[in-house]
């Protein structure tokens, strides 16, 4: 990869780029990392987003630094890294930040950890050294994209660990997940059902999180300052990206292009793809 440099756009508004909404271009300056949403973003369901592969070029051919920053939390990061390339996207595995991720280095850190995770077959064999076995108190409860076919058994043994002093922990707490045939219930449902029955407070380890944007800033000695999040939710990307002191862009497609609720972030710019990112950058 060549060398990061940084791209620098003037003060002021920007109208004329194709398929730019708004752009505030002064936020827009001393880019060298991108921290790119997946789901929404680059594909919606299984349907690629047009044009996205090529954005993606576009960015390293820069020699800007790109990291896959997503809330997927259904399956491990090997097979994330998989389903990307299969889709246009060749990524490596440590360019990949995932909550599923981040929990396996949490409860990697944490003193015996013993887990109740309520998430897919998937998830728990990558996090199988830190399961609970039958009859050991569990010390966290992950929730985990139940929608694998959680069951109301799952959800109780779930609550009575929280009751016996589990602590809970949420990969991610997403009101909705949008895919190809229209919208669903996502991890955040089960997570604030348990939050609720319990007088519980999840930690939550992917976005909005501020440590989720951090983590690939941090590994790469960069700062907030010069990263640039974009992605098509208002409270998980642009939200959390804001709170770190990251540059936004949001994308209309996905859930970008619909109210989003409780959502109060404001992007730096506002573009119709992820396909209008090279043009917008370029100014």
């Amino acid at each position: 990869m060549a060398a990061a440099h940084r791209l620098a756009l003037p003060w002021g508004f920007r109208a004329g780029v194709a398929g730019v909404v708004k752009v505030v271009v002064g936020r827009l300056t001393g880019i060298e990392t991108v921290l790119l949403d997946l789901d929404g973003t680059l594909y919606v369901g299984s349907q690629v987003v047009a044009g996205a592969p090529e954005a993606v070029r576009w960015l390293r051919d820069q020699g800007l630094t790109v990291r896959f920053c997503t809330n997927t939390d259904s399956i491990a990061p090997a097979a994330l890294a998989d389903r990307l390339a299969r889709r246009g996207f060749p990524a490596a595995e440590e360019e990949l930040v995932t909550p599923v991720a981040v929990a396996e280095r949490l409860f990697a850190s944490a003193s015996q950890a013993r887990v109740l995770a309520v998430a897919a077959d998937e998830v728990r064999q990558l996090l199988d050294r830190f399961l609970a076995g039958p009859g050991t108190p569990a010390t966290h409860v992950l929730v985990a994209d139940p929608s694998y076919g959680a069951t109301y058994d799952d959800l109780d043994a779930a609550f009575r660990a929280l009751r016996a002093g589990a602590e809970l922990v949420a990969t991610q707490v997403n009101r909705i997940a949008a895919r190809d045939d229209g919208e669903h219930l996502d991890t955040g449902g089960w997570v604030r059902l348990l939050e609720y029955a319990t007088g519980s407070s999840a930690r939550v380890l992917g976005k909005p999180s501020p440590e989720f944007f951090t983590a690939p800033l941090d590994a790469l000695g960069r700062g907030a300052q010069s990263a640039l999040v974009v992605g098509d939710d208002l409270a998980a990307d642009i939200g959390g990206g804001h709170a770190v002191g990251a540059a936004t862009v949001l994308v209309r497609s996905g859930k970008g292009d619909r109210p989003q609720l409780d959502a109060q972030a404001e992007p730096d710019a506002v573009i119709d793809s992820v396909a209008d990112l090279p043009g917008l950058l370029r100014g």
